[in-house]
């Protein structure tokens, strides 16, 4: 059993999770009494429309934001502040453009004055898992777009983290690159059984990937359904012509366009 499915481990869990933020226009209330948890070793996506609160609810697991009431907890603890158990993937993968690609990967070591020869080794095997083993010593301005995310996702597996927290990590990317990207992603979470948490507003990614759905109302944001992707793994491109697949997206999409007249 692997540090991220060790019993308790991963889990997440919301409990009346509201958040408002003060402006000088006044109040804006961005999360509404929020209850969600998350299992270790599941993957839950969180589908919304835009402004709806899936990145507030992601940054206050991430312990980037304090709630206005309710609680996160991660494993049974309360979420106070970031947590080193925690990796985190936002739509670009931010790669300091002066590092070489190991570099950007070890950062989180470096930055925590952790054993670089260690962390260095875990690098090189994480670039390979991801593909990227040759290109090791190349900078980032000479990584396409998917590759430079790859990196991204190496570097936020390189404390070997219990859970994933990734704000459309593939958003800004090609529809043929992200459709090689979450097969890549799917493999990796096959093969490290991590909890993730995962925000995308793309319908047919969110069914790809997910154990759960879980569908956020418009601001204020809440979980207005919990929707189990019924679906073997693993899944393939072919997956998406599907019965199932075509069905599954069908319901979800209902709740941005209502039902046809």
């Amino acid at each position: 059993m692997t540090a991220g499915t060790s019993a308790g481990a991963g889990t997440l869990q919301a409990q009346g999770l509201s958040l408002v933020y003060r402006t000088r226009r006044g109040a804006i209330e961005a999360l509404r009494e929020v209850d969600l948890h998350i299992g270790a070793g599941e993957f839950v996506t969180l589908l919304g429309p835009s402004g709806c609160g899936k990145s507030t609810l992601l940054k206050i697991a991430a312990g980037l934001l304090a709630p206005t009431s309710g609680e996160m907890r991660i494993g049974g603890e309360p979420v106070r502040e970031p947590r080193p158990d925690i990796g985190i993937a936002f739509q670009k993968p931010t790669l300091l453009p002066w590092k070489t690609v190991l570099a950007n990967v070890v950062m989180p070591a470096e930055t925590l004055g952790q054993d670089m020869d260690r962390a260095r080794a875990r690098g090189r095997e994480l670039l390979a898992l991801m593909g990227l083993e040759a290109f090791a010593g190349n900078y980032p301005n000479e990584l396409s777009g998917g590759m430079q995310q790859r990196v991204g996702l190496a570097r936020m597996l390189l404390r070997d983290p219990r859970l994933l927290l990734m704000d459309e990590p593939f958003s800004a990317l090609d529809a043929l690159t992200r459709e090689t990207l979450m097969l890549e992603l799917q493999r990796v979470w096959m093969r490290d059984q991590k909890s993730v948490m995962f925000i995308t507003h793309s319908i047919a990614e969110a069914v790809f990937l997910s154990d759960r759905v879980l569908v956020m109302s418009a601001r204020p944001g809440r979980i207005a359904e919990d929707y189990r992707i019924d679906l073997p793994r693993p899944r393939t491109l072919d997956t998406m012509t599907q019965p199932a697949f075509v069905q599954a997206c069908a319901h979800l999409r209902q709740h941005f366009v209502g039902p046809t007249p």
